[in-house]
């Protein structure tokens, strides 16, 4: 094999794995599992509360509602941290809770503001950094509609 044809596959396999790890951090929010399938039908909560401070505020959205935050998931991007702990600055957390009302499945995703998501059985416990600088504001926005 001569040295031009070694090196093409050397720089394949190089981007192979430049490309493998790309996709291993960087995730798209229709990646998480179960985000493509909520519905209105779905019974949808959000708990918000604030880092060491007691009491939360409780919210059953609606239909209008269940559909932003689908939306919100899905278009966002998200980046995979491997340490198991995270800092935070934030102080707003959100614990979002999806019923899909077939008796099994359940989709939880905790929320550290702006800063982080974790999903519980998924991506192996870790953190995964939003990309989405306008996520809490969304989020906030789905939660204003309660009072509309």
């Amino acid at each position: 094999m001569s040295k031009q044809y070694k090196i093409i596959i050397f720089a394949a396999v190089i981007l192979m794995l430049i490309s493998a790890a790309y996709n291993y951090f960087n995730i798209k929010g229709n990646k998480i599992k179960g985000a493509s399938e909520i519905s209105p039908e779905c019974s949808v909560s959000i708990v918000k509360s604030y880092h060491l401070v007691d009491g939360e505020q409780n919210y059953t959205l609606d239909s209008e509602q269940i559909d932003r935050l689908k939306s919100l998931i899905s278009n966002s991007s998200f980046t995979r941290v491997l340490s198991s702990t995270v800092r935070f600055y934030d102080k707003d957390i959100y614990t979002i809770k999806i019923d899909f009302n077939n008796s099994q499945d359940f989709l939880t995703i905790h929320c550290i503001g702006n800063e982080f998501i974790s999903i519980a059985d998924q991506f192996n416990g870790k953190h995964l950094k939003i990309k989405n600088p306008e996520w809490k504001n969304k989020l906030e926005e789905i939660i204003a509609l309660q009072n509309n």
